[in-house]
């Protein structure tokens, strides 16, 4: 990680750096020491645009529930593709919520994890009998248009 956080900062000017910092801060309305912890274990954080970012914390924040804290805490949710990735996955949870088919203590941040075979593996296949059409759901999600049934 430390190659990668020199490659970013050596390609960006220091003010680019300090707007992308101050706009976390803002964002996130955190510590400058929680945005230094976050960046230190995701350096690339700094070379996602403001408006992606935005997006995804917009989401995490308003749809998920997550605090800024928690999200700071969990860096790499900042990597995934919101589209592809966290939509589609957080209505895969919601769906087993609402069926009682998933532990409600269970963190969105394990759901978002998992790698794509994992996911499917353990949230959609082993769902398969309880929830019909769950995998045809999730795949058209994560095409960008999220089913009635998510």
């Amino acid at each position: 990680m430390f190659w990668l956080a020199v490659v970013l900062v050596s390609n960006a000017t220091k003010e680019k750096v300090a707007a992308r910092l101050e706009f976390l801060k803002s964002t996130l309305g955190c510590h400058e020491s929680e945005i230094a912890t976050a960046v230190s274990k995701m350096p690339n954080i700094l070379g996602i645009s403001e408006e992606c970012l935005h997006r995804k914390i917009q989401f995490l924040i308003n749809e998920v529930g997550l605090e800024p804290q928690y999200i700071l805490q969990r860096p790499a949710l900042f990597g995934y593709s919101l589209e592809k990735r966290l939509v589609p996955r957080y209505c895969v949870m919601k769906v087993l919520l609402a069926k009682g088919l998933l532990d409600s203590n269970r963190s969105f941040y394990s759901f978002a994890q998992y790698g794509e075979e994992t996911f499917k593996l353990r949230c959609i296949d082993s769902h398969q009998d309880s929830v019909p059409g769950l995998a045809d759901d999730y795949a058209t999600a994560r095409a960008g248009v999220v089913p009635y049934q998510l």
